[in-house]
């Protein structure tokens, strides 16, 4: 009897091994990925507007931020230049502890670092949430910008969240995606990191339309 126990326990880990492994391969070696990550992707024509918005997306215990926030503000940075819109808007109230500085100031440091006046980069480091942070922005900044005639700017893979989320709130602006660097791993670890911040956005999308949010 204990052996036939065994027998059948040794089965059912070999059989979930099996089952954990194939999955593993066709994350790491297949484009799942990448098509997860594309129907997400809005990107929509940039026009002229009133300001541009710049969601964070992390920031080191250093003040450096994330290669994605990196991202996301290069892109920022390149409708400022084009000039798109002569005003920048820094979302981030994270705090990193060792700067005593919110991600969104963190932000702005780096844009002036690149070159942009101080003066035409406001903050919005109030809170901490995807939702919230726009729910605050457009209190914070009501009768100053018009935020139908805004461009946002995030992650190839947040557009779509963020997209529902001003629609939400009845507001038309276009969401700009920032370079989808997620299409194209350099090598398969870069995919299973891609395939993780893919699957946790897809379980935030979930979530806030439980919550009412998008």
């Amino acid at each position: 009897m204990v052996f036939l126990k065994s027998t059948r326990l040794k089965n059912i880990i070999c059989i979930f091994s099996g089952i954990a492994i194939f999955i593993l391969v066709v994350i790491l070696f297949t484009p799942l990925a990448e098509q997860l990550c594309k129907a997400l992707i809005i990107d929509e024509a940039p026009v002229s507007s009133e300001g541009i918005v710049i969601l964070s997306g992390g920031v080191y215990k250093c003040g450096l931020p994330d290669f994605g926030t990196l991202v996301r503000l290069r892109k920022g940075l390149e409708l400022y230049r084009e000039e798109y819109a002569d005003k920048i808007i820094c979302l981030g109230g994270n705090m990193v502890e060792k700067t005593q500085k919110t991600f969104a100031q963190h932000m702005k440091d780096t844009l002036i670092l690149n070159g942009v006046a101080a003066d035409d980069i406001l903050i919005q480091d109030e809170t901490v949430n995807t939702y919230r942070d726009v729910a605050h922005l457009v209190k914070k900044f009501n009768g100053i910008f018009d935020f139908n005639q805004v461009l946002f700017v995030t992650s190839a893979y947040h557009t779509y969240r963020l997209k529902k989320i001003l629609q939400k709130m009845g507001i038309n602006a276009r969401v700009i995606s920032a370079e989808p660097y997620e299409l194209t791993p350099r090598f398969w670890p870069e995919r299973l990191l891609f395939f993780y911040y893919i699957i946790r956005e897809y379980g935030a999308i979930c979530y806030f339309k439980l919550k009412g949010y998008i």
